[in-house]
């Protein structure tokens, strides 16, 4: 690591930390009198202890031993987090650039975890989703509907040796409510702007008493779309989703435990549209001339604005599962689990790729996941000196995977550059383009443990493995432009037959590190992992040199990447346990890291690149200032670069470069405040600002497609009754409207030769209605 670097770094968690130890001091000198009252009658201030499952047991969360996010079930309903993508402006360090109701590109510490996009079923993400134990193994399935949820923990790092490969970058673990022996019901509705529309239904109650419990989940969003389209009046970016889940819960005895849980989510939105914000004199402007047509009349000021097809945007999804998880506690301790799970998500996503009126091009991806995981457990007693949890697992997923790139009008008279003598242009004519078909099978198995043991009452030590087996067999064809000039191929789109191929791996990631109370309040840590991510296959449209020159036997596999993580951490209770101030510096070593590339015609693929580090601090701060006032923050920095890499395109050298995706500062701060009206309500408050730094969409780093930082600002305002059973919450996102750029392409890079934007959603605002039943 550099020095000076990590000296930078420091400086800046230091100046984060003094703010709140120099608000703390002035705090115990100057309290105010309802303060004091509350100190002498020994009411407490104290944060409450967070219990988490991050090592697949019960711990609090400060003796949990990494870089560990937590957000409470009150913490996702009062600030209105509904989905996966929401979470993102309350954890340091994670980035999402979502352009569609799929989570694109996530990001965590710098590192993207889809190179070359969620629909590229070829590829393995590096952020492990689970929910209830159960992962989701592609990122189609990602962006999970945060409904009827306990807790959700945002592990940063590699998290191999307990979640497996693919797990470089960390793991979101949500966990949902279990059915209760206590007849419950809480109803939800919100409405807002953008004809906004949501509906969360959550009811439990025992079947039979202290044996058999159930309870259901319901929600129903819709909301209009925030871009106008110019071409037809339409509305472009609704929501639109359903579903819910159902779960039961089986005490026989009170050592035996059985959860068995019944999932669906259904959602047919349109993505927001692009909008023509410059042209080349590239093949949209060639397709627009033969159509009558200038690109000049679908360039737009206004950013909430565009020219589109609405027909060629849609977004479908079709998710369904199913798990069950056994517990049994032996009178030594000792706990044995399995879990199981079916799983099954269907993605389809359409987009009018061209920005204009006129049906010049569009894409149609699909993907279809086809799951199954088993998992066994062995979990010692936690009160014993020497604990560990060790175990076994499998994993099948099947992907079917189609892609889509086609012209509806046609382009004519595209130059062809050739010599006198050749054909001087050709045609696509309608309906033509490239397609492919994909599909993969994934196995793996693996054996691993992981052990902690107390040298003394103050420190001990941990250790962890993870023996992994990896087997992809698939299948791949390609149909090329069909031009009218037989044998020509724009792009050089080629025909490849179908093609099967399989890789085997295997690899051991491995975690190892001390952990010391330095007082009952102050933990320290140090450890360093080893992780893999597994390799696979460029399923996206290839050409001739993409895929080494012989589509008879296309090169189309790349192999695994892996991270070497080196983490010190320290996480304190302090000031009475008033303030919980938690930091991390880390420093992550890539080889041969996955990445995208794009050559001199276009056309983009993995392979396995340089090296790459990523270097920075974490640091979460909670402090309660008063029994109604708490003050929250974060602040992420992450230094993600690659090594030497001057191959990465045809003529730009992306050596040194920043790693495309991430922002590199990630920032919040909180007040949330609390106090009684009167004996029958309370009033709670809160806001919330938020910044990301800039973003570079392109490994080249290139100005023209550099995605502006992000402020924004949040913010709630409500009432709760006495009793606890009524809540009324007027809430606004994005309160000061702020302009986020989340997609930019530049006419020179463009297939089509077209600059184009895409931006956030403006400010939305709400209010929200809250009966719980108990």
């Amino acid at each position: 690591m550099h020095t000076t670097s990590l000296k930078k770094h420091a400086r800046s968690a230091g100046l984060f930390t003094l703010l709140p130890l120099h608000l703390a001091m002035l705090q115990a000198h100057a309290q105010s009198s309802e303060t004091q009252q509350q100190v002498e009658s020994g009411e407490s201030l104290q944060i409450e202890q967070i219990m988490v499952t991050a090592q697949k047991r019960g711990e609090d969360l400060q003796e949990v031993p990494l870089a560990l996010s937590v957000l409470s079930s009150k913490e996702l309903e009062r600030e209105n987090l509904q989905t996966f993508q929401d979470i993102q402006y309350s954890v340091p360090n994670l980035s999402m650039v979502a352009t569609t109701p799929f989570a694109t590109t996530v990001n965590m510490r710098g590192i993207p975890s889809n190179p070359n996009g969620v629909f590229n079923s070829g590829t393995s993400p590096g952020l492990g989703i689970y929910v209830d134990g159960v992962v989701y193994a592609r990122a189609t399935g990602f962006n999970q509907e945060l409904s009827n949820v306990a807790r959700v923990e945002v592990l940063r790092g590699p998290q191999g040796t307990l979640f497996g490969q693919n797990t470089n970058l960390g793991v979101v673990s949500i966990t949902t409510k279990k059915p209760s022996d206590i007849t419950e019901a809480k109803v939800k509705l919100d409405v807002g702007n953008y004809n906004l529309r949501k509906a969360n239904l959550y009811a439990t109650a025992p079947l039979i008493e202290d044996v058999l419990s159930a309870s259901v989940t319901l929600f129903d969003v819709s909301r209009d779309g925030y871009i106008d389209n110019l071409a037809d009046g339409s509305k472009l970016g609704n929501q639109d989703r359903r579903g819910g889940r159902v779960q039961m819960r089986y005490t026989p005895i009170d050592d035996l435990t059985l959860d068995v849980n019944a999932e669906i989510l259904r959602g047919s939105s349109t993505p927001p549209a692009v909008s023509l914000t410059d042209h080349g004199l590239g093949l949209g402007y060639i397709g627009l001339l033969g159509q009558g047509e200038h690109p000049d009349s679908f360039i737009t000021d206004d950013i909430r604005s565009a020219y589109a097809n609405s027909n060629r945007y849609f977004s479908d999804r079709d998710n369904w599962g199913v798990d069950a998880t056994v517990a049994y506690l032996f009178d030594s301790g000792y706990e044995v689990k399995s879990i199981t799970a079916q799983k099954t998500y269907k993605s389809l996503l359409g987009m009018d790729t061209d920005s204009t009126s006129i049906d010049l091009n569009y894409s149609v991806e699909g993907e279809d996941n086809k799951q199954f995981t088993q998992e066994l457990q062995l979990i010692s007693p936690a009160e014993s000196d020497l604990r560990f949890v060790s175990g076994v697992y499998y994993l099948r997923n099947e992907a079917i995977n189609q892609q889509d790139f086609a012209t509806a009008t046609g382009i004519f008279g595209i130059p062809t550059g050739l010599p006198d003598g050749y054909p001087q242009s050709l045609n696509l004519l309608p309906g033509a383009g490239v397609k492919l078909d994909g599909e993969l099978t994934t196995e793996s198995t693996a054996l691993f443990t992981n052990v902690t043991y107390d040298f003394t009452t103050t420190l001990n030590g941990f250790v962890g493995i993870r023996y992994s087996e990896v087997t992809k067999d698939m299948a791949f064809a390609q149909d090329g432009y069909e031009t009218s000039l037989p044998g020509v191929f724009l792009l050089d789109y080629i025909n490849i037959p179908e093609t099967v191929q399989s890789q085997e791996d295997d690899f051991v990631s491995w975690t190892a590190g001390l952990s010391s109370n330095l007082t009952d309040n102050v933990n320290v840590y140090g450890k360093i992992a080893k992780g893999y991510k597994e390799g696979g296959y460029s399923f996206r449209p290839q050409s001739t040199a993409s895929i080494g020159g012989d589509v008879t036997n296309p090169q189309m596999e790349f192999g695994r990447e892996a991270v070497t993580s080196y983490e010190i951490g320290l996480k304190s209770d302090l000031l009475e346990r008033r303030m919980r101030l938690n930091l991390a510096v880390f420093y992550l070593d890539y080889q041969d890291i996955q990445t995208r590339v794009v050559d001199d015609n276009g056309v983009n693929r993995v392979v396995n690149g340089p090296s790459a580090v990523s270097q920075g601090i974490e640091a979460e701060l909670r402090y309660r200032l008063t029994s109604g006032l708490t003050l929250k923050g974060t602040m992420g920095y992450a230094d993600a670069t690659f090594g030497d890499f001057a191959n990465c395109h045809a003529v730009d050298d992306c050596s040194n470069n920043q790693l495309p995706g991430a922002a590199k500062w990630t920032n919040t701060l909180a007040i949330n405040y609390l106090a009684t009206i009167n004996d029958n309500w309370e009033m709670f408050a809160g806001v919330d600002y938020s910044y990301r730094s800039k973003i570079q969409s392109d490994a080249r780093n290139l100005s023209a497609t550099e995605l502006d930082s992000d402020n924004r600002v949040n913010g709630q305002v409500g009432i709760v009754s006495g009793d606890g059973q009524w809540e009324v919450m007027l809430w606004a996102k994005n309160l000061l409207d702020e302009e986020t750029m989340v997609n930019r392409t530049d006419s020179a890079t463009s297939t089509l030769g077209f600059s184009d934007a895409l931006y956030a959603m403006p400010r939305t605002f709400g209010l929200s209605v809250t009966y719980t039943y108990f």
